[in-house]
C-alpha cells in the first residue's frame, strides 16, 4: 500500500471512530459508515482521454444544426421514427463542447417539456421515465456514442428566490452547472473508469459546476441542493437512501465539513492556479473525508 493510501486509511479510521462514538454506532453501523466513506478512486490507474467513434458524425450534425436548426436536425437525423413536437424549437441548440474531459456533443433545451420529450424519445425509446419532472440532465454514454442533454430547469429544483437571484440568471447558471457537472462524471469515467452515484462524486461534480458558473464553490448553495439546508432541494436522500438512520446523520456531518472546506479551497490562490482536470484528480485522491482540508 502506498504512503498516501496509508495516511488516508488512518484519517478515515480516525473520522469513523469519532463519529461512531458521537452517534452511538454499533459494529454493523461502523462498518456501513466505513464502506460508504471508502475512496473508490484509491489505487485506480489513470488512462488518457480518448474520443469516441461517432464524434465525427455529431460534428456533421452540429454543422447542419447551424443551418437548419437543432430541433429540425434532431428530429430528422436522430429520431425520425419518434420525432418530438417541440414547444420551443428556437430554444434547442446542439454544440460540440470542448470540455476538460474531451469533446462531447451537448443538446441544450430552454423549455422543460422539450428536455423531457427528448430524453423520453431518444434515451427511453418513447417510454416516459418516472421522475423525469425532477431530472435536469441526461448523459448517454456507450462504447460508440456519448452525448449530453441539458435543461434550463432550476438546478436541483432549488428556486432562484431561495438563492436571492433573478430567474433568468439562475436558468443560465443552472445550465452551466449541469454542463460542468456532467463533464466531471465523464472525466472520471474516461480517466479512471469510475463514476459512482455517491456523495464523493457529487461533491466533485458540483464543485466544478459551481466554480464554472459562479467563480467559486458556494457551500450554502450546495447544501441547499442536497436539502441539508431545508428548502426545495433534496438530493441527499438519493445518495444516502440505503443507509441506516444514524449512519446518514454521520455522513451528513462529513458532507457539511467537506462543503465548507471546498469553499475555502475554491477561493485560494492554489486552487485558481489549477485547471479543472487537476482539481478533479486532487479531489479523487482526497476522498470525501479529505475534502475538508484541501486548502491546507
Amino acid at each position: 500500500m502506498c504512503l498516501s493510501a496509508v495516511i488516508f486509511e488512518r484519517y478515515l479510521q480516525m473520522d469513523t471512530d469519532l463519529l461512531a462514538e458521537k452517534y452511538g454506532l454499533d459494529a454493523f453501523e461502523r462498518e456501513e459508515l466505513s464502506e460508504y466513506l471508502r475512496n473508490r478512486f484509491e489505487g485506480a490507474r489513470e488512462h488518457d482521454l480518448e474520443s469516441f467513434e461517432q464524434l465525427a458524425v455529431w460534428k456533421k450534425l452540429a454543422v447542419l444544426a447551424e443551418m437548419a436548426g437543432a430541433a429540425e436536425v434532431i428530429n430528422r437525423k436522430l429520431i425520425p421514427k419518434c420525432p418530438v413536437e417541440f414547444a420551443d424549437p428556437d430554444g434547442v441548440r446542439l454544440e460540440i463542447f470542448d470540455s476538460f474531459a474531451g469533446e462531447i456533443p451537448i443538446v441544450y433545451t430552454r423549455a422543460a417539456s422539450d428536455f423531457e420529450a427528448l430524453v423520453t424519445n431518444i434515451v427511453h425509446k418513447g417510454k416516459r421515465p418516472e421522475n423525469i419532472g425532477h431530472t435536469g440532465a441526461s448523459f448517454i454514454s456507450g462504447r460508440t456514442v456519448r452525448f449530453i442533454i441539458l435543461s434550463a430547469k432550476p438546478y436541483s429544483n432549488v428556486t432562484a428566490d431561495e438563492l436571492g437571484i433573478e430567474d433568468d440568471d439562475w436558468a443560465e447558471r443552472s445550465l452551466m452547472i449541469r454542463r460542468s457537472h456532467e463533464c466531471t462524471h465523464y472525466f472520471t469515467k474516461q480517466v479512471y473508469g469510475i463514476s459512482n452515484n455517491i456523495l464523493h462524486d457529487e461533491l466533485m461534480a458540483d464543485l466544478i459546476g459551481l466554480y464554472d458558473a459562479c467563480g467559486q464553490f458556494k457551500a450554502e448553495w450546495f447544501l441547499r441542493f442536497m436539502g441539508v439546508i431545508k428548502g426545495s432541494g433534496g438530493r441527499l436522500a438519493v445518495y444516502t437512501g440505503g443507509l441506516s438512520a444514524k449512519v446518514r446523520c454521520a455522513v451528513e456531518e462529513i458532507l457539511v465539513n467537506a462543503a465548507e472546506g471546498l469553499e475555502k479551497w475554491s477561493l485560494s490562490d492554489g486552487f485558481k492556479e489549477l485547471d479543472n482536470a487537476e482539481r478533479i484528480k486532487i479531489m479523487c485522491h482526497a476522498g470525501i473525508c479529505g475534502m475538508a482540508d484541501l486548502q491546507n
